[in-house]
């Protein structure tokens, strides 16, 4: 199979088949459904690293970005609940740190309250960066969902949130 998302890739009604082949109890309902988000979600991480990168960032460090302007003003948030919301180790997550105070897209400072802890805070510069990623995924994200009617798209964002919550219900939040 080749780098490029869908290259040399079977289809899914081929990938149904070969699958059904070697296992006879396979529900190919499911697994149309299953292997559908799994490319989906494949595809769409690609094209947001490609725009993530013509901005100058990666798509780790845009998830460090998402994480502060989640957190709400002022942006601050400590390497450890950075890491763990990201799952990272601290070590990771220190090397990811390191590169943004680098590149001016967060600072890292002693907190005043605690002379012991560190805080991260979002720059005017990483607000920027993750507006103008905002601006690009939306353009990417509309397109992406243009064959939908506005009713569809309620009845997907509803159906995909159930399945959400039934993997957070069963599975240990990563």
């Amino acid at each position: 199979m080749g780098d490029t998302p869908g290259a040399d890739e079977p289809t899914l009604e081929e990938q149904i088949a070969a699958y059904q082949r070697e296992f006879s109890d396979l529900d190919p309902q499911v697994e149309q459904i299953v292997s559908a988000l799994g490319r989906l979600n494949r595809r769409m991480n690609v094209a947001y690293g490609r725009q993530t990168a013509t901005l100058g960032i990666s798509n780790a460090e845009w998830e460090v970005l998402k994480a502060l302007v989640l957190a709400g003003a002022p942006y601050r948030l400590g390497p450890g609940d950075l890491a763990k919301s990201l799952a990272l180790t601290p070590a990771a997550m220190t090397h990811r740190i390191d590169r943004m105070v680098a590149e001016g897209l967060v600072t890292r400072d002693r907190d005043e309250t605690n002379r012991v802890r560190v805080i991260i805070e979002l720059t005017d510069v990483g607000r920027e960066k993750w507006l103008d990623a905002m601006r690009l995924a939306t353009v990417f994200e509309e397109d992406l969902l243009q064959d939908l009617s506005t009713k569809e798209r309620g009845v997907l964002g509803g159906f995909l949130t159930r399945l959400l919550a039934r993997v957070d219900s069963t599975l240990p939040h990563p």
